[in-house]
């Protein structure tokens, strides 16, 4: 049966170890750092972004499998250890034997014929036969009271000793625990936002279909920024209540054609760009009678 120590520090280390994988993977990526990842190539190319994913999954499993490998090595660990120190119980009879009767032995020896090594029973031997015996007597009662006192002293070291190794191999295991812990928030942390990239690459994926479909020319990069400034002077959080949103200024509705909800001006901004793109794409300069003379 587990001492309580030991229970609370299985429970202990278990608990720390879920938390930790759980707060990673209850992590997403802050608007920032979305704010800074447009010219990610993987948002423009949804084969490289799968693969991107799977890789990071891939790895997360991996570490997943090894973490808990080393927790059942741990746990392994502690059951032995708490075997040792509480559950061997021939053992424990054992090392109590040996000090019961290393102490009788000493208390008879006392009794008997004096305390252990005494020479008086020596001198109070009254014949040559008498005193062989009673050297012989002494020399019997010192191996055996130095047999028990070995055996109980072995035992005792074999305990410490073992129980000592275990404790030593735990705290191994935790370390390598921690590390895979630290390794494993790595891929979690990513994985939120390598789901975010397949979603824009999606939509761009759509874009190229519509613009080999409508056979219209692909904007350069510095005509959809006069666009943008045209618009918005490019702030793509505006949202002034003029019923338009973002640096592209979509309405709620011509946003939604394009398959975006919530509000326009609340995305990131390669998301509004991809949006912009497939809407440009699909209707050509149109949603932007003023500004879209910018645009091819």
């Amino acid at each position: 049966m587990r001492s309580r120590k030991t229970i609370a520090l299985a429970i202990t280390l278990t608990v720390v170890a879920s938390t930790l994988v759980c707060a990673v993977q209850a992590a997403r990526p802050a608007g920032a750092q979305l704010q800074t990842t447009v010219d990610d190539p993987a948002l423009f190319d949804l084969e490289l972004a799968q693969a991107e994913l799977d890789s990071l999954h891939l790895e997360a499993d991996g570490l997943r499998t090894e973490l808990a490998n080393v927790l059942g090595a741990i746990d392994g660990l502690i059951i032995e250890r708490d075997f040792i120190e509480l559950n061997d119980r021939a053992r424990n009879d054992v090392m109590q034997k040996s000090r019961t009767q290393a102490r009788n032995m000493a208390i008879n020896a006392y009794i008997g014929i004096g305390p252990p090594l005494s020479g008086l029973i020596v001198f109070d031997a009254e014949s040559a036969n008498d005193l062989s015996f009673r050297n012989g007597l002494l020399r019997h009662q010192a191996e055996r009271l130095q047999q028990a006192a070995q055996t109980y002293s072995l035992l005792a070291g074999e305990t410490n000793a073992n129980v000592l190794g275990l404790s030593n191999s735990i705290n191994d295991e935790i370390r390598i625990a921690e590390a895979l812990n630290r390794a494993l928030a790595r891929p979690i942390e990513q994985i939120p936002y390598a789901n975010w990239v397949i979603k824009i690459a999606e939509i761009n994926r759509l874009g190229d279909d519509s613009f080999v479909e409508s056979g219209r020319g692909e904007p350069t990069p510095e005509e959809w920024r006069k666009l943008r400034f045209c618009e918005s002077t490019e702030t793509y959080n505006i949202d002034t209540g003029n019923t338009f949103y973002g640096a592209y200024q979509f309405t709620w509705e011509t946003w939604g054609t394009v398959g975006g909800d919530d509000n326009p001006a609340h995305s990131p901004p390669a998301e509004q760009d991809a949006r912009a793109r497939l809407l440009y794409a699909r209707r050509g300069s149109q949603p932007w009678p003023v500004c879209g003379r910018f645009l091819p």
